[in-house]
């Protein structure tokens, strides 16, 4: 069945056998099998981490809830095709019980789940397929066979009808009988009070541990020549079970019995033993720790379980159970909350990405320090201090606050070491970037690199320069940086930033246009990120990851991922992410014509930024608006033919093929249509789309051709609304169209002067000039007649004529001559050119009308 349905759940009385069938079927699985037994005080997410560890045989990453815990165990069952067995289900709350069930076994369609309980698991409408096996008593008939069986294994014993009478079939009962139970009420609690003191204390430290031990283990707290037979004379009374790693425990129903006759003292010893076994137990860190904390709890010794705790943190924080952590440390009594521990406790929030109540709790650990700073410091306060500012330093960063930033900076003792001094330089520099001291940032990593010849200073300089240039939008100057962090950092080790290095590179080189070498990177941070687990990296990997997705042109997916991840960045408190993707948000809504909604979305982050005081940020804001359909009096759009990146250059070539439509250029508008076709695909286009028609139906309607015209304008309707385009920009953008038809439809006046883009020609009484072959001086025309009595300047002119930047040496005369061919152009018409430094001003009679393509 399991073939065919991946979960099943085996429950029935305590001694019906579960286990040992379970076991039974596992060892017949050709895949990987792992085994945990529900214990005690166990939770949803210690048991799914742990099995995690044993399937990985290796740290796993940080889940942040049980929904992406389970999903993280689903993923690897499936991968590798394994059996997961959990006995004693039943151990857990109904909740956690179906979230095991049912929604990591409804996920499973290789992997397998098998699971023992007592109880059933319910059931309703929406579950998931499952095997169930309600295993109760033997038939009489087979308890015989059983019966015979442990005969042929142990010697004939008699007894079968009175064993039955009182085993209810249960064929742990009955094996008990068959070692000698002579009945009674209790018959475990019988033969447990019988042991010999040995065995009995054997059997209690198996009963306190909730772990199987083994032997080697076992043996030096054991005395003397009774150390090795002890475990198999309680295998014989079936008291202890020995599994095929040779570990011993014993079965759930002896422990409850062992514990209960247990006393005072024999309750400490037990634990007190264990605490030794423990030091050479062959176990996983994070359940080692557990062990030991329950040991020392039970025996009263909270202050050496403050100190244990703290001492492992680190290695909890590594194996991807900061939740665990933050659990010790919270069942620890309020006087032993030490700074330490306090500390301990707000770096496990900062892994967990709970940056909102780690952020207060370490202003009060960083208070209460600062309150005792009169007394005589040991050394072990001052490197308590700097621990506790290295850390708050960084959430105040994360959570955009800077003046506690600099206040905790300021304070901070001189740096202890070389890793402690980097740490602060590149707080410094965040710090003075965020307070829109580029400047001086930059200045403060020239400095330091000019001072030191080691890689890694070099190299992380290097990386926080590329980084700010990044977010400037100062593309020009990123490709050096880039290079030398990259290639000074890439041996480095593997630490809690490595991935950020490849990360941060591969938003640089998808915003340089090379993609394959982005993706590379992406791959790469992924891949270290992995073996890392840190919840705070993958936070800014996705971030990341979805402005790489922009400069690709996925627009409508980037900016899905940029909202899920700015939700899950506010949620930890994570300001600094949360902002930038709210940037790139506002970015991906104009490039899709969504303008009110973009312009809405930066105008909150440019409000958030000046009441933080983090004006430095407020340059991407500006750099994103940059993406939006400029004004009518807007500069010409300069396309450059080397730009790879789809959504820019798409929007460059459109926006360009409708102003050269609109000035007559019709070779000009129609190369660039062309151009636009293969880059302008899908939905995420439909802005330039519409431009496109838009661009179209202006060449037509100069062509005289008003069918084609009105059905290209029609296109561009469509368009915009399959697009989602605001109505607001589409009637901006079909504006001048409508002007066009409105003023064919009037009468001119007799004395009227008109200048007519659509036809390329000027029209006065007694006089028409076509300007149908006269692009040059046309485009002169148009641009001084935009705006009559104005001053254009010569840097106007030129772009307006050959869009290319001014140039003295190149421009001035033939400006001159162009000049002089409007001013011919004119004659008669009471309309003139003249010169007015800095450049020229179009003077024009009362009746001159400009019709704008």
């Amino acid at each position: 069945m399991l073939k065919r349905v991946r979960t099943g759940v085996v429950y029935g009385l305590p001694g019906a056998g579960k286990s040992a069938l379970v076991a039974a079927v596992a060892a017949k699985h050709r895949g990987p099998v792992v085994h945990r037994r529900v214990r005690p005080g166990d939770t949803l997410d210690t048991v799914v981490d742990d099995v995690r560890r044993l399937l990985s045989e290796a740290p796993v990453a940080q889940a942040l809830s049980d929904a992406s815990r389970l999903e993280a165990l689903a993923a690897e069952l499936e991968a590798r095709r394994a059996l997961c067995v959990l006995d004693d289900l039943h151990v857990l709350g109904p909740p956690e019980r179906a979230a095991l069930v049912e929604d990591l076994g409804g996920r499973l369609r290789q992997g397998t789940l098998l699971a023992t309980s007592r109880e059933s698991v319910p059931r309703h409408a929406a579950s998931p397929d499952r095997v169930e096996l309600r295993l109760e008593g033997l038939p009489e008939e087979a308890a015989k066979e059983l019966w015979r069986e442990l005969d042929a294994l142990y010697g004939e014993r008699d007894g079968f009808d009175a064993a039955w009478g009182r085993s209810r079939g249960l064929p742990f009962l009955l094996r008990r009988a068959h070692a000698g139970d002579t009945g009674g009420d209790e018959p475990v609690r019988a033969a447990l009070a019988a042991l010999p003191a040995d065995e009995r204390r054997l059997c209690a430290m198996l009963a306190l541990s909730q772990l199987p031990l083994t032997a080697s283990a076992l043996g030096p707290v054991l005395s003397g020549d009774a150390a090795d037979p002890a475990p198999r004379r309680l295998g014989a009374k079936l008291l202890v079970e020995t599994d095929s790693r040779g570990r011993h425990g014993v079965h759930d129903l002896v422990r409850e019995a062992m514990v209960s006759l247990l006393s005072p003292d024999e309750a400490r010893a037990g634990h007190e033993a264990l605490l030794e076994v423990l030091e050479r137990e062959p176990l996983p860190a994070v359940v080692r720790v557990r062990a030991v904390c329950r040991h020392l709890q039970a025996l009263g010794r909270h202050e050496a379980r403050a100190a244990f705790i703290v001492a492992q943190a680190e290695a909890l924080v590594r194996h991807g159970a900061a939740d665990e952590l933050l659990g010790l440390l919270d069942s620890l009594p309020a006087g032993l909350r030490t700074p330490q521990v306090k500390l301990a406790h707000a770096r496990a929030r900062v892994r967990l990405l709970d940056l909102r109540r780690a952020y207060p709790e370490l202003l009060a650990l960083r208070a209460s320090l600062e309150a005792a700073a009169g007394a005589p410091e040991p050394e072990s306060n001052e490197a308590l201090r700097e621990g506790v500012g290295a850390v708050l330093v960084r959430v105040a960063l994360f959570a955009l606050e800077p003046e506690a930033c600099e206040r905790t900076l300021e304070a901070m003792p001189v740096p202890s070491s070389a890793e402690v001094f980097l740490q602060q330089l590149l707080a410094w520099t965040a710090l003075r970037f965020f307070q829109g001291r580029l400047d001086e940032s930059l200045a403060m990593l020239d400095n330091a690199a000019a001072a030191t010849g080691d890689r890694r200073v070099l190299g992380w300089c290097a990386y926080a320069r590329a980084l700010m240039l990044w977010i400037e939008g100062r593309d020009s100057e990123l490709a050096e940086p880039l290079a030398q962090c990259v290639s000074l950092l890439e041996d480095a080790p593997l630490d809690s930033r490595g991935p950020l290095v490849a990360a941060m590179s591969a938003g640089i080189l998808s915003r340089l246009g090379r993609f394959t070498e982005a993706d590379a990177a992406l791959a790469s941070a992924r891949e270290r990120l992995g073996q890392l687990g840190a919840p705070r990296l993958a936070l800014e990997l996705d971030c990341i990851a979805a402005w790489v997705r922009a400069e690709s042109g996925q627009r409508g997916a980037a900016l899905a991922a940029l909202r899920e991840t700015e939700g899950r960045a506010e949620r930890a408190g994570y300001l600094f992410v949360r902002l930038l993707c709210r940037v790139g948000a506002g970015r991906m809504l104009l490039e899709l014509g969504r303008r009110a909604e973009g312009r809405a979305q930066l105008d909150a982050v440019e409000e958030e930024v000046r009441s933080r005081g983090v004006v430095g940020l407020m340059r991407a804001a500006r750099v994103a608006r940059t993406l939006d359909v400029p004004g009518p009096d807007a500069p010409p759009i300069t396309v450059e033919p080397r730009e790879v990146r789809p959504g820019i250059a798409a929007r460059q070539r459109a926006l360009a093929a409708l102003a050269a439509a609109r000035s007559g250029d019709a070779p000009r508008a129609t190369a660039l249509l062309t151009a636009l076709e293969p880059l302008a695909r899908g939905d995420d286009f439909a802005l330039e789309h519409t431009l496109g028609h838009l661009a179209r139906a202006t060449l037509h309607r100069h062509a005289g051709r008003a069918r084609e015209a009105a059905q290209a304008l029609e296109d561009a309707t469509h368009a915009a609304t399959a697009g989602g385009l605001d109505p607001e920009l589409m009637a901006e953008l079909t504006r001048p169209l409508a002007s066009a038809a409105k003023a064919d439809s009037l009468p001119e006046a007799p004395e009227a002067v008109v200048l007519d883009a659509r036809r390329h020609e000027l029209r006065a009484p007694g006089k028409t000039v076509s300007l149908e072959r006269r692009a040059l001086p046309r485009r002169l025309l148009y641009a001084l007649a935009r705006q009559p009595g104005s001053i254009l300047s010569k840097e106007d002119c030129v772009r307006a004529m050959w869009n290319a930047a001014y140039d003295p040496r190149l421009h001035d005369n033939a400006l001159r001559v162009h000049v002089s061919h409007v001013r011919d152009m004119l004659e008669g018409t009471g309309t003139r050119v003249v010169f007015e430094d800095p450049g020229y001003r179009l003077e024009v009679s009362s009746g001159f009308t400009f019709v704008a393509g």
